[in-house]
């Protein structure tokens, strides 16, 4: 069966058919005229009458070399997913990568110039992420900023015609930054989303005793002794960030997707991407 991405901020829209509703559907797509005549919720969709720009702006920083498959693998597997829907659709389709450092944010393809499936896929197949910070290493002004409010300057500093924006990263950035980032590619008239990913040992981390926990984007390390209670702890600090990740792009109009780097492309397509209506 053939899908199409949803439809965005200042698309020219016209419907698409109706489906059942599922938990997490916006209300004002239901067709209350059907549920009267019914007495069951269905969704009206819509789709673009006109082609559409998509960008894909994937974090690739050293943190992302985590999980099993990697966050990495995982969002190489997500740009490609969202890559070939977009083009079989006729909508046009960029992807920047980003590490933090300047020099090394990638775009593909190149403004002006058109690359098919096969392209875009050697493309991600050749990008790596950044390798790790290190004590004997020289902190450049653009770690001190921020990867992800880096990589936002260096997006709209190419002009880049205005359409869906869709961030693939673990967000592991300080949420000030994550805020200032959003904000700006908002305000230029991008709707932007999130697909946030973690691995699952970061999602529930087994952990005891004695713990040397060291960052793998800043030259920092700290001690720590885990009680009985850090599970608990760690759980309400992740999902406190996770929600304001969640809550910074919804509230500017985004959507906002956790998946972790373990969960199998069809099930994101079918059971998450299609009921919240990122792709029809």
């Amino acid at each position: 069966e053939g899908h199409r991405l949803g439809a965005y901020k200042g698309g020219q829209l016209e419907f698409h058919g109706h489906r059942s509703y599922v938990p997490g559907d916006e209300l004002r797509y239901i067709d209350w005229n059907s549920f009267a005549r019914l007495g069951r919720p269905y969704i009206k969709e819509f789709a673009r009458e006109e082609a559409g720009v998509l960008h894909l702006l994937l974090a690739a920083t050293p943190s992302m070399a985590l999980g099993t498959p990697s966050k990495w693998t995982f969002a190489r597997r997500l740009a490609a997913l969202f890559t070939h829907v977009a083009l079989a659709s006729k909508d046009v389709v960029f992807v920047y990568v980003f590490r933090g450092d300047s020099g090394k944010f990638e775009q593909f393809p190149a403004r002006g110039a058109k690359g098919g499936i096969r392209e875009f896929l050697a493309f991600l197949a050749q990008c790596a992420v950044a390798q790790p910070v290190t004590g004997d290493r020289v902190a450049r002004p653009e770690l001190v900023v921020g990867a992800l409010d880096f990589a936002a300057s260096q997006f709209l500093r190419r002009h880049p015609s205005r359409g869906r924006l869709i961030a693939i990263s673990d967000f592991w950035q300080d949420e000030s930054e994550i805020v200032a980032a959003v904000s700006r590619l908002s305000s230029a008239g991008f709707d932007a989303s999130a697909i946030h990913i973690l691995a699952t040992e970061e999602l529930a981390p087994e952990v005891s005793g004695e713990l040397l926990a060291r960052s793998l984007e800043e030259v920092s390390e700290v001690e720590l002794s885990v009680s009985g209670d850090f599970a608990c702890r760690y759980a309400a600090e992740l999902e406190a960030h996770r929600r304001t990740v969640e809550e910074t792009f919804k509230k500017r109009g985004g959507n906002y997707l956790l998946e972790r780097s373990d969960t199998s492309i069809e099930h994101v397509l079918i059971a998450t991407l299609r009921q919240r209506r990122w792709v029809i």
